[in-house]
């Protein structure tokens, strides 16, 4: 009996440890454009009849996993600008990993009911930006919505639409991991943005870019979509920024067409103080410019096929062709000059003008393989054909004293290929590539200069980064090296870098983090510095470049630091640049001549802070932001040593209601200091209203409309030569302009490829006289 009664009780607690097993249900969340992971994704197990049991948020990798007793359950998974997807899981016995659980982007760009406002999300190696519903419907295109998510170092000067960072430094712009133009990007409808990812801080495969913008966009599988954006000056001036874009759809297929016309039409006025300290006198020369006439004309045009297999491949073609034709070039000037020597004035005119015409053939390929690898192909070749004219003359009481013509034709020849491997694992990504530029000039100089310059340039990157996440922090370091390889005539030569990098983020919480990071990079002279010939800039100054140029090494250190959270803000960025070796400009006198050339100086520093602020007091309704900022510069060549500190700020208001807009942008100068050189930034402030529809808008708006006159102050500080330039020009005060855009869609919506890469090669390699 005694046996009976304890087989019993073992029986039914047995029964009780089966009726209470728990299993582990999980998976992997990812976005079906491309098979990455979604990080935050909200993982909710339900009951049959949809009552909440728990949740949990996918991690870094888009992995997440629930311990819950045996059942029928409903496991929902949604994120933000994503369709909500349900996996039904039923009474496993033993864990269920449901494998790649896939998220489609939203038909509608950000339902209400979802994000009424602005949403960031801080990751390791960028932030994803979700624009709000309010955001999305007051923005005109692509480069309208980046202006009012008001973005820390993004600045976005309103005049030109050109994207920098604070630092004047290159921003890549993508579309769905594709490289990409402004041009394109002003071609974005706002609706069909799920969100924008920011690179603040790049890591190595992406080059030199101090930071990537990537619009995750939605692709359709028929029909197409026109869309139209014109931004055009009311008056004399003239000033047009145009764009139109076309898309058709057809199964995996998509045809694409852009084209851009970008004209400007205005007068510039230029003084300018020279003193030219020879060895046994001084002369000092000043000069008063009259108004000179600057044109140019800019048409691009990009057709773009691209067949896609989703999850499988994703082939890109794009044809590119973009034109330039400038008869009156920015240098251009008329002026009375006074001389220190001679009680007569010397009268000059000093007119440029240049023809480019750059088509280009960019093929991709990218293949998605198992166990989340990816292979990516790029290659591009590209044609630069250029013409470059100039003539300067001096005269004195009607005479003629200096008379310089010069003439350049030049071809250049490109091809830059490209690879990439890409493996994720469970807890991070391994990716290793190599670049290779292959760059044939051929440049005839005729006029006073009479010479035929062949160079040739070969230059191969190869590296490769690893990123861990563990916990709250992420871990990212890189190696590569660059080679590069230069010929001109009889002259040789050979250098070799090396490009180690290394970051450490910590993640407080999805709405704060902290991050240091710290590289080495290196710079290849440009093949204009590299130029073996001389061209005359005026009757005292000679251009000379010089193929003995060397790479320059570069060592960087940064920590940047942001909050963001309901109506409030803020992020951190300083830096600590230095350079050794860098390549800048030394006046020489040689002959009764002062010789502007090209050396390798000894350093330059760069020292800086920056703090933007950010308030949202009526949600996404009134947004303010506010940056001041600080640099200081420490420069030294062989034979000075100079320092300049500038202190900038920004401030930005945008402001929506309905479908009514309006924005006020106000910037201080953002000077740069180089070698001997001070080249300083633009004072603009703009102010603009109007009415915007999901398929129209009309904006009014004023460039400078409280006064002042656009100027610009150069200045060198040269020992043997100082000089101080002043541009400026009436023509951008008080400036209207009217923007105007339409969009048409038509077709169901799918999510298209992900290009990953992309380059590019628009350096003509030409060196002028000009000033």
């Amino acid at each position: 009996m005694k046996r009976i009664v304890n087989l019993m009780i073992v029986s039914l607690a047995i029964i009780n440890t089966l009726s209470a097993q728990q299993i582990k249900i999980s998976g992997k969340v990812v976005d079906k454009t491309n098979a990455s992971p979604i990080e935050y994704a909200n993982v909710t197990l339900l009951e049959s009849d949809s009552t909440f049991v728990k949740g949990v948020n996918s991690d870094a990798n888009g992995l997440f996993d629930i311990i819950n007793p045996t059942g029928n359950y409903l496991v929902s998974v949604s994120y933000m600008g994503y369709e909500t997807s349900y996996v039904p899981v039923k009474s496993p016995t033993t864990d269920s990993n449901l494998g790649n659980i896939t998220l489609e982007p939203s038909s509608v760009a950000l339902n209400a009911v979802v994000v009424t406002a602005q949403s960031v999300i801080d990751k390791a190696d960028r932030k994803l930006i979700f624009p709000s519903e309010s955001q999305i419907k007051t923005s005109t295109n692509g480069l309208d919505l980046l202006q009012q998510l008001q973005l820390p170092r993004i600045n976005i000067n309103p005049i030109d639409n050109a994207i920098t960072t604070s630092g004047r430094g290159e921003v890549q712009l993508r579309i769905n991991g594709a490289l990409t133009t402004n041009e394109e990007i002003r071609a974005i409808t706002p609706a069909d943005i799920i969100r924008i990812e920011y690179h603040d801080d790049p890591g190595a495969r992406y080059g030199s870019a101090s930071a990537v913008l990537d619009y995750i966009v939605r692709r359709r599988e028929s029909g197409g979509n026109v869309h139209g954006d014109f931004m055009n000056i009311i008056g004399p001036v003239g000033f047009a920024e145009d764009n139109l874009a076309v898309k058709v759809n057809h199964r995996k297929s998509e045809f694409g067409l852009n084209a851009y016309w970008g004209h400007r039409k205005l007068k510039w006025t230029r003084s300018n103080s020279e003193t030219f300290n020879f060895p046994d006198k001084t002369l000092h020369r000043d000069e008063v410019g009259e108004p000179t006439l600057f044109k140019y004309n800019n048409l691009n045009l990009a057709l773009n096929y691209s067949l896609m297999e989703t999850d499988k491949y994703f082939l890109n073609v794009v044809f590119r062709n973009a034109y330039n034709n400038s008869p009156n070039l920015y240098s251009n000037r008329r002026s009375t000059i006074t001389t220190s020597d001679n009680s007569v004035p010397l009268s000059i005119s000093d007119l440029s003008s240049e023809k480019t015409n750059i088509p280009s053939l960019d093929i991709y390929f990218q293949r998605n393989l198992k166990k989340d690898q990816l292979i990516i192909v790029n290659v591009v070749g590209t044609y630069i054909d250029s013409k470059n004219s100039r003539v300067y003359e001096e005269s004195r009481d009607g005479n003629p004293v200096t008379d310089i013509q010069s003439h350049i034709t030049g071809d250049k020849y490109s091809l830059i290929s490209e690879g990439i491997y890409e493996k994720k694992t469970e807890k991070g990504k391994f990716t290793t590539g190599v670049k290779h530029a292959q760059v044939f000039t051929k440049n005839q100089y005729t006029g006073n200069t009479a010479a035929e310059v062949a160079m040739n340039l070969a230059e191969t990157y190869v590296y490769a980064e690893y990123q861990i996440q563990k916990g709250k922090f992420n871990y990212v370091a890189s190696v590569g090296g660059i080679r590069s390889y230069y010929s001109q005539g009889e002259d040789r030569e050979e250098n070799y870098s090396f490009r180690p990098s290394a970051r450490v983020t910590y993640n407080i919480n999805d709405k704060t983090f902290i991050r240091y990071k710290i590289n080495i990079w290196g710079n290849t002279p440009s093949l204009a510095n590299l130029n073996a010939v001389e061209q005359e800039i005026d009757s005292l100054q000679i251009r000379r470049g010089n193929p003995n140029l060397k790479m320059s090494q570069g060592y960087s250190n940064n920590i940047t630091a942001g909050y963001d959270k309901g109506m409030f803000g803020v992020d951190v960025f300083l830096q600590y640049n230095y350079q050794r070796k860098p390549v800048a400009e030394r006046i020489l006198f040689e002959d009764g001549k002062f010789i502007r050339t090209y050396e390798n100086q000894k350093a330059h520093q760069q020292l800086g802070a920056e703090v933007t602020l950010r308030f949202r007091p009526i949600k996404d309704r009134l947004t303010i932001a506010f940056t001041p900022g600080i640099n200081h510069y420490i420069s030294e060549g062989s034979d000075y040593r100079h320092t300049y500190t500038n202190k900038y700020m920004r401030m930005s208001i945008d402001g929506n209601y309905k479908s009514w807009v309006a924005n006020f942008s106000m910037y201080t100068p953002w000077d740069y200091f180089y070698g001997e050189s001070l080249e300083s930034g633009e004072r603009i402030h703009s102010i603009s209203f109007g009415y915007n529809k999901q398929n129209y808008s009309v904006i009014l708006g004023a460039f400078n409309p409280f006064g002042g006159t656009y100027r610009r102050n150069d200045q060198n500080w040269s020992a043997l030569a100082p000089s101080q330039s002043k541009i400026y020009t009436p023509n951008l005060t008080q400036l209207i302009f009217v923007k105007a855009s339409f969009n048409v869609n038509f077709g169901r919506q799918f999510k298209g490829g992900d290009k990953r890469l992309n380059n590019s090669d628009n350096d003509s390699g030409i060196m002028s006289g000009s000033k």
